[in-house]
């Protein structure tokens, strides 16, 4: 299948409400790879801005693109963003291609206004792209960050000035990050990365982490197979080091637990803590116990499928990790789909669900014991008004200072601390730890 073919095919799927990723990932053994990557970033580009592309394209129609074809606004869109981003795909080819798929689809009426659309980009859409660029409309800042107006609002009433610096980051193309271990293993799987010409090397962030100056499939990254080497953003590795640091003692539950990433991160730091995970999907809950056979982990946690709503852990846990589902807001450069998928009254469902999550947390905690609440939002509703709700609600409960110091912290009003995304393998995210006061001896 040839990258242009799959990218359209991609995208339409990712309408439909498919990831991105897994499309691709199906698409990639009937490709090269040179093919694949070419159709991810046709995607990924695309959808970042989609927004501004189709007010680009929009602007070099004669009439309204309402009447267009959904093939046919898929390849404009496809192709303006191809037209404008990327640097080492010659214009025509790309065009031409678009134009081909539209005739062999039956769509010759299609294939000629795309072909001329895309021309008028090809010459004047970089000055159309500078344009908004230099507007000090808010709107046209939003657009060109790629940022729904409505999440732009709410990050000017949050955060005032340093809103700006979100939407330049929102621009942020992110590279992979991999977290490895054992740690002596960082120097090899290093040598071997360059030997196969992946350009890595140590994160000065954090100790087990390692930077790549691209995006890849982990599969053929250097370790993968072994389990000595596994995909995770520089900002979740924080959250996880920051748990090791207040960890006081106790069985360790992992509520919401996902696919394992943060399982394995938890399984190596605590290797002969008991460790139990809580998940509400069967299917993620059976990735995650693949990820721990993939990770050769010898004492492996205690899966529960089941709401952490309503579901008892096995022991009283010492330390709570609730990486509480959210908008993901923080993670829009990674996972483009969630940010054109977020409404402002999902974001308030996401909220209730969030509180209702930390007062269940609290409640199953030892006293003495601490909860670590994060999220990979950039929302204050998921983050400082959530804690602020359960802390005003129970007197026994105290926020920690978090002890991770990194100049890429932000201070949360008043509560907790952001990890802000201004790094190509940061993502944003947000972290609170909570201690359960006793009136006897604390962990």
């Amino acid at each position: 299948m040839r990258g242009v073919e799959a990218a359209l095919l991609t995208w339409s799927e990712v309408r439909e409400g498919k990831f991105a990723s897994e499309v691709i990932r199906r698409f990639g053994n009937s490709m090269s790879p040179g093919e694949l990557s070419l159709a991810s970033s046709l995607v990924y580009i695309a959808l970042r801005r989609q927004f501004l592309w189709k007010e680009v394209y929009s602007s070099f129609l004669k009439s309204s693109p309402a009447g267009l074809s959904r093939l046919t606004e898929d390849a404009l869109c496809i192709g303006t963003a191809g037209l404008l981003e990327l640097k080492k795909f010659a214009p025509r080819v790309l065009v031409n291609a678009l134009v081909q798929i539209l005739k062999e689809k039956g769509e010759e009426k299609g294939a000629k206004l795309l072909n001329a659309v895309l021309r008028k980009v090809a010459d004047e859409g970089h000055a159309r792209l500078s344009a908004f660029e230099a507007s000090g409309n808010a709107r046209d800042q939003a657009l060109f960050a790629g940022i729904p107006q409505w999440a732009a609002a709410v990050w000017r009433n949050t955060f005032g000035d340093e809103a700006k610096d979100l939407l330049r980051m929102a621009r942020i193309r992110p590279y992979s990050a991999f977290r490895i271990f054992p740690y002596e293993k960082i120097e090899t799987i290093c040598v071997d990365a360059q030997r196969k010409g992946i350009r890595c090397w140590r994160s000065p962030l954090v100790s087990s982490g390692v930077r790549l100056s691209s995006t890849i499939f982990p599969g053929i990254f250097p370790g993968y197979a072994e389990g000595w080497s596994t995909p995770q953003s520089e900002g979740s590795m924080l959250v996880v080091e920051g748990i090791r640091k207040v960890y006081k003692g106790g069985p360790v539950l992992e509520m919401c637990s996902g696919r394992g990433i943060k399982s394995g991160h938890l399984a190596r730091l605590f290797p002969d803590v008991p460790l139990e995970c809580m998940e509400l999907s069967p299917g993620r809950v059976s990735a995650a116990l693949r990820e721990m056979k993939r990770l050769h982990i010898d004492r492996l946690p205690a899966f529960t499928t089941g709401d952490a709503l309503h579901t008892d852990p096995v022991r009283t846990p010492g330390l709570i990790s609730l990486d509480a589902p959210c908008s993901g807001s923080g993670t829009w450069s990674r996972h483009p789909e969630g940010k054109w998928r977020l409404t402002a009254e999902k974001l308030e469902s996401f909220a209730v669900l969030q509180r209702n999550l930390l007062r269940r947390a609290v409640s199953l905690l030892a006293p003495g014991g601490i909860v670590v609440y994060s999220t990979c939002s950039l929302f204050k509703a998921e983050n400082e008004n959530v804690v602020a709700g359960v802390l005003s609600e129970d007197p026994s409960l105290v926020e920690l200072s978090f002890p991770v110091a990194t100049k890429h912290f932000r201070k949360g009003r008043p509560w907790g601390t952001y990890v802000w995304p201004e790094l190509p393998w940061l993502d944003g995210f947000y972290m609170a730890a909570i201690l359960k006061r006793s009136g006897g001896k604390d962990f």
